[in-house]
């Protein structure tokens, strides 16, 4: 018989329904699944699984918010929306007393993946270090994995391709996996962007952060010179 593991997750908010007057919301799930998964996706799976209960817990407090795949809110709706029912809050994942457990902590997917929803890719990187990884595919759309410097003819790393043909990357001795490309902390430098090392950066399921609009910042370009870019016959021409 197939060893089971059983993984149970669950998510709380308190919401603000009244002056002075507080409710929480919570709901846990448990399911089971082979050990033969492994941990890694046992794990893969325990992520989906709380992402569902996160959306169907702010559903019913009327705090539904829609997140980019670093964790930016794009767009919150408003507490407490209008109801057809005469506005009364939806019970179904009311908790009966305030000591509902935290979430648990559920570190993200190897590699930078993004499980369950696939988001739509934004004309330039928004969210944590939008600025680092928009210059870090501004260099990779226009310049090549070396600069030769004019006076010494040294070289410069701008970046390191570390993904393979079919983009997927090694995993680390603590089962991680590298970044798909690293942009070098003295190419980053050069564009006014202080970095305390090289600059790794994954590519995320459907190419989400992935910009669909890059300039030439080393050149002095800004953003209201960037031009559309076909990603993918560049990332074909990297691995070239």
């Amino acid at each position: 018989m197939t060893e089971q593991a059983k993984v149970t997750v669950t998510f709380s908010q308190k919401v603000s329904e009244a002056p002075y007057e507080t409710a929480d919301y919570s709901l846990s799930i448990e399911r089971s699944f082979p050990e033969s998964m492994g941990d890694e996706g046992i794990l893969v799976e325990a992520n989906s699984m709380f992402e569902q209960v996160k959306a169907e817990v702010l559903k019913q407090a009327g705090q539904e918010m829609d997140l980019t795949p670093d964790g930016v809110v794009m767009r919150r709706l408003k507490s407490g929306v209008s109801r057809p029912d005469g506005g009364q809050p939806a019970p179904a994942a009311k908790a009966a007393t305030s000591s509902a457990p935290a979430a648990p902590k559920v570190s993200a997917p190897s590699g930078g993946k993004v499980t369950g929803r696939v988001y739509k890719r934004t004309s330039f990187c928004i969210g944590k270090q939008a600025a680092e990884r928009q210059a870090g595919w501004n260099l990779i759309a226009f310049h090549p994995a070396e600069w030769r410097d004019a006076e010494s003819g040294e070289a410069i790393e701008v970046y390191k391709v570390k993904e393979k043909a079919d983009g997927t990357t090694d995993q680390t001795s603590r089962g991680t996996n590298y970044p798909n490309f690293s942009i070098s902390k003295s190419a980053l430098e050069r564009l006014g962007i202080e970095v305390k090392q090289d600059f790794g950066m994954w590519v995320n399921d459907g190419d989400s952060n992935v910009p669909l609009r890059v300039f030439d910042q080393a050149a002095g370009e800004t953003e209201g010179d960037a031009v559309d870019w076909d990603w993918l016959s560049r990332r074909e021409e990297l691995h070239s």
